[in-house]
């Protein structure tokens, strides 16, 4: 059975970063199915994204695509108080039969929706019908928590709505109407959340956030209509308990929150709803990003009708038209046989070095080794940029790098500042770790890092071992730590483990160079093949370092000409100065009162 979890929260409180957030960190975490409704759509398990921006190899309902060009549309509408509710409640609506029939598609264990039609017309009604900014309103009363409640019995259990509250409420029969033919027929887009999270940020923060957000401010986004709606909601989550049950909503005070401690209070706000947790398995005897599948059993597996027609043919002017080739290509029989491993990925690296056949540039030039290539390129300028900028104390220079491969993003940028600034070569010392299944980096890695003069330890092993990760942590602290080319591979868990073992092991000024893929054409295709992968939108990827305690939104991100790689450089993110943690905020929710209407809440 699925959780559902619905977001709220004031223009600027985040609502929408969060729920685009969540599944991956919350999949991590409980190591269960999670999808999200936000912007976009996404199901994740903890090993591998389901559905993801771009990524649909199940195909999308078709509410769900209406749902986004209705977002669009309404967007576009937004100044207009008259044609924007007739966009955004069917909008609303779709996306809530969107969030149900992906739920039950994917067997998704919590779903978290960015809004609810039910509670964010309740809730944002006011803004449209009086809104605070309009002065000529204000003599209008607002409705009270009695007045919601009494719509919340009326639409949903055809309890006539008292007298005195009916003169506070708009006509509710449009309402009502909506939600017969919504059980007429069985559109399933009318229905209320099994958990309720309010991201309760103060009116004046939101409307300092939404300045800097350089974006076009809308017309309700203004100190008076924040406010309306802040209180609107405060009354709206109180109906919703009086309801459905006092646990059913909880209020978040995220003013002194960063992303990360905000991610972390709604997860741990979700986690005592949870019922089940299934471990994520991994074979530990694969090497992650490898494959020693033989041609024949790539051939087997391309030969089916869902990778033919749901993926060549429909993008076969995308790119997909070199995949088939690599079966006559040199550099594609090599990848056939080792996946992307050490041996394939210093090809790509090396593409300039030689020239090659018209087959083998096929191979080259296909979008996700152009991606790769670009990404090198990337790494090798700003880690360039990191290296000439630490001070000369003359201590040890500290690198690690893990996955490390043949550490072109390190050789390289070391090799260019060798000659200008000697000093600092000698100091460095490279911690290079990988699981080299092939056995084929110690000595080539001790080799190159010889001629330039620089220390390296190389350690084989599973960076998801603990025991493994207790020799690394040998080598700590770092000043540059570079988790590069993995996050696609590995498991949510993992990857949030390595992250936050990463962030106890650099130095306070230390940096962490780290990447993500986002899916295109090619995603597809190695869904149909049978990868598993994960996908991180920049964004997405920035709040998971958020959460790990790096600070991801102020994060660099460079992309390269396909935009498929994205190379983020992140530092450590200050302790906060105050001492309440997310923990702490979430167990005082029962007994906080203030003046502004929090008194709303149980």
């Amino acid at each position: 059975m699925t959780l559902h979890v619905c977001i709220l929260g004031i223009d600027g409180s985040g609502k929408s970063t969060v729920a685009a957030a969540l599944p991956a960190i919350l999949a991590a975490e409980s190591r269960l199915v999670v999808g999200s409704a936000s912007e976009t759509f996404r199901v994740v398990s903890p090993d591998e994204d389901h559905l993801a921006p771009a990524f649909y190899p199940d195909g999308l309902p078709a509410a769900a695509r209406v749902s986004i060009r209705l977002k669009r549309a309404a967007k576009r509408l937004v100044d207009n108080s008259k044609l924007y509710p007739l966009f955004k409640l069917p909008q609303m609506l779709m996306q809530d039969r969107a969030a149900r029939k992906l739920a039950r598609r994917y067997t998704c264990e919590v779903f978290v929706s960015d809004g609810n039609a039910f509670l964010s017309t309740t809730g944002r009604a006011a803004n449209y019908l009086r809104a605070a900014s309009a002065k000529r309103n204000a003599e209008v009363p607002a409705p009270d928590v009695e007045d919601l409640r009494a719509t919340f019995s009326y639409i949903l259990n055809d309890v006539p709505v008292p007298e005195a509250s009916r003169q506070k409420l708009p006509a509710l029969w449009k309402g009502k109407l909506i939600y017969k033919l919504n059980n007429l027929l069985h559109l399933n887009a009318v229905w209320l959340p099994d958990l309720v999270i309010f991201l309760d940020l103060s009116p004046q923060l939101a409307v300092t956030r939404i300045k800097t957000r350089r974006q076009k401010i809308d017309h309700h986004e203004n100190l008076a209509d924040l406010a309306q709606t802040r209180e609107m909601y405060l009354k709206t989550l109180t109906a919703f308990q009086s309801y459905r049950s006092p646990d059913a909503a909880h209020r978040l005070d995220v003013d002194a929150l960063t992303l990360g401690e905000t991610l972390q209070a709604v997860i741990e706000t979700i986690k005592p709803h949870l019922v089940s947790s299934e471990a994520s398995t991994r074979d530990s005897n694969s090497p992650l990003g490898t494959t020693e599948l033989a041609d024949d059993a790539i051939r087997g597996k391309t030969v089916n009708l869902r990778y033919i027609f749901r993926y060549l043919l429909p993008k076969c002017f995308s790119g997909a038209w070199r995949e088939p080739m690599f079966f006559f290509s040199e550099l594609g029989r090599l990848f056939l046989k080792e996946g992307y491993s050490a041996n394939v990925m210093r090809v790509i690296y090396d593409r300039d070095e030689r020239q090659y056949g018209f087959l083998d540039r096929i191979f080259l030039e296909y979008s996700l080794h152009r991606a790769v290539y670009d990404r090198l390129q990337i790494l090798v300028a700003k880690i360039k940029t990191e290296l000439e900028s630490r001070p000369a104390d003359r201590r040890e220079l500290r690198i690690f790098t893990a996955p490390s491969g043949f550490a072109y993003d390190l050789f390289r940028p070391l090799e260019e500042i060798t000659g200008s600034d000697a000093e600092t070569i000698k100091r460095v010392h490279i911690i290079a770790a990988d699981l080299d299944p092939h056995g084929i980096l110690e000595e080539k890695l001790n080799d190159r890092a010889a001629r330039l003069g620089i220390r390296l330890t190389f350690l084989r092993g599973d960076l998801t071992d603990q025991i493994f990760r207790r020799r690394l942590e040998e080598s700590a602290p770092f000043d540059l730590a570079l988790f590069v080319g993995l996050s696609s591979w590995l498991s949510k868990p993992d990857t949030l483990a390595h992250l936050m073992w990463l962030r106890r092991n650099l130095r306070t000024d230390g940096r962490l160079v780290t990447d993500c893929f986002t899916p295109e054409a090619y995603a597809l295709s190695g869904r149909y093949i049978g990868y598993k992968a994960n996908y991180y939108a920049p964004e997405a990827y920035g709040a998971m370092l958020d959460y790990c305690g790096f600070d991801g939104l102020t994060a660099e991100v460079a992309s390269g000409r396909d935009r498929i790689n994205h190379v983020l450089v992140a530092t450590l993110r200050a302790e906060p100065n105050h001492q309440t943690t997310a923990s702490a905020i979430i167990r005082n929710l029962a007994t906080q009162q203030s003046q502004d209407g929090a008194r709303y809440i149980q």
